[in-house]
């Protein structure tokens, strides 16, 4: 694998963390999560994302988390 390729996979296992540790701490379980995002990860993928055990494969999944995040963010700071 391209050294350029590895720091990539490893920064979108950071920013994958952050956004779970974000979202976990509103209150949601990574089971919540899966079924947020429509099952599109399992929740034991999300708990070993999260436990930095793997890094996901899609930039198009960690663009969802991202997503939900942000709407999580706005629905509480709305609902405030």
């Amino acid at each position: 694998m391209k050294e350029n390729t590895k720091r990539e996979f490893a920064q979108l296992g950071t920013t994958t963390r952050e956004l779970l540790v974000c979202i976990i701490s509103m209150g949601y379980t990574c089971k919540d999560i899966e079924r947020m995002i429509d099952h599109r990860v399992s929740y034991r993928t999300l708990y070993r994302w999260l436990n930095g055990e793997t890094n996901p494969k899609r930039k198009k999944d960690v663009e969802v988390l991202g997503k939900l995040y942000a709407k999580l963010r706005k629905g509480k700071e709305s609902g405030s």
